[in-house]
């Protein structure tokens, strides 16, 4: 939804081509093997929703979560000095593992942005740098599902009482990035990301027995909690001068593989249409100004993307969103060590059309210290 990372997020996503810290483990894997240091990093994203569908406010969960990452170059020697790095990135919703909602399938929804930020998220990955000027990553990420049963069935007063047993999954998707200095001003990266989601499937089962001489059937409350398509990003960065660098870049999205959000509860019940969902690309483009006193480095940056809605269908509803990004950073480099403080802000805008307007805002801070 935000991106991965407050640098990352303050560039509109930015990054494919030349993100080195604990971002590029989503952002572009390859990346990683840049980082000269072991780099530590902690920190905290919130987000606000106003929204209206169909004419009406529509309630949407605050986004608040704890960021967690790592950058790890490998110390070897030899021939494989600074070549190898490993990159660690967490996301952890407060209060929760995942949290899904399943309405009527024929009930209206912002499919893009109902309660899709409550789910924790897991990355890890490895880069290794090639040749001089280039390197390979490669990367998992992992989100967390649920599956389980809830029985109703009597006690021992004859009361109906209800068990549940449940059990948290995991679902992985693949990250593969490559990343190339094309020459001293210009770096270009590409990514592939593969398909990834968070399910739940709970049966809801009766043995009630002579309690009620009805045979009920086996209810399922089941599907997709989360879904991010197969994406496939490309961007160059380049300097623009000594203390500028400006980012371009496009991300392919396969929404048509997006599949029914909510299962039927019954075998018996009415097939869903297709959700009608098309493909989309997103244009991104960002800058980064980097000023230096002494020990201290100061970055300011500022990004634009457009997020072309996928969405076709009368029930799953959704907007195109224009979003800017802006956000800064301060580092302190001593001699053995490094802080760095990072803060990001984002602001989208829903298009507004026939069912679906309004505004969603984004903050985040990071704090990172070198090991």
């Amino acid at each position: 939804m935000f991106g991965m990372g407050a640098r990352s997020a303050a560039l509109a996503g930015a990054g494919v081509a030349d993100a080195v810290g604990y971002d590029a483990t989503y952002v572009n894997p390859a990346g990683l093997v840049g980082a000269t240091h072991r780099r530590l990093t902690l920190g905290y994203v919130y987000g606000g929703y106003r929204l209206r569908l169909d004419g009406a406010a529509r309630p949407v969960e605050t986004t608040q979560g704890l960021l967690l990452g790592a950058a790890l170059p490998i110390p070897f020697g030899g021939v494989l000095r600074d070549r190898v790095a490993v990159g660690l990135g967490f996301y952890f919703p407060f209060g929760l593992v995942n949290r899904a909602r399943a309405p009527f399938p024929d009930t209206p929804r912002l499919a893009l942005l109902d309660s899709r930020t409550q789910v924790i998220s897991v990355l890890v990955a490895g880069a290794a740098r090639i040749h001089e000027r280039v390197s390979l990553g490669v990367g998992v990420l992992a989100l967390a599902g649920l599956v389980g049963t809830i029985t109703l069935a009597p006690d021992a007063s004859g009361r109906i009482v209800t068990s549940s047993e449940e059990q948290l999954t995991a679902s992985y998707a693949a990250i593969v990035g490559l990343r190339v200095r094309a020459a001293n001003w210009a770096q270009l990266g590409a990514v592939f990301r593969g398909e990834s989601k968070s399910t739940y499937d709970i049966a809801v089962k009766s043995q009630l027995g002579a309690t009620i001489p009805l045979e009920l059937p086996t209810f399922r409350i089941a599907g997709t909690a989360q879904f991010d398509p197969l994406q496939i990003a490309v961007e160059a960065a380049l300097v623009a001068r000594r203390w500028l660098t400006v980012e371009v870049g496009l991300t392919w999205k396969h929404w048509s593989a997006f599949g029914l959000p909510t299962a039927n509860a019954t075998p018996g019940a009415p097939a869903q249409a297709a959700t009608g969902f098309h493909d989309t690309a997103v244009p991104r483009v960002a800058g980064e100004a980097t000023a230096r006193w002494a020990r201290w480095r100061v970055h300011g940056r500022a990004g634009y993307f457009f997020e072309w809605s996928p969405a076709a269908s009368s029930v799953l509803l959704d907007a195109d969103r224009h979003v800017l990004t802006a956000g800064a950073g301060v580092e302190w480099v001593g001699a053995t060590t490094a802080l760095q403080l990072d803060l990001f802000g984002q602001w989208h805008h829903l298009q507004s059309n026939a069912r679906v307007a309004g505004d969603l805002g984004v903050f985040g801070v990071a704090f990172g210290v070198d090991l």
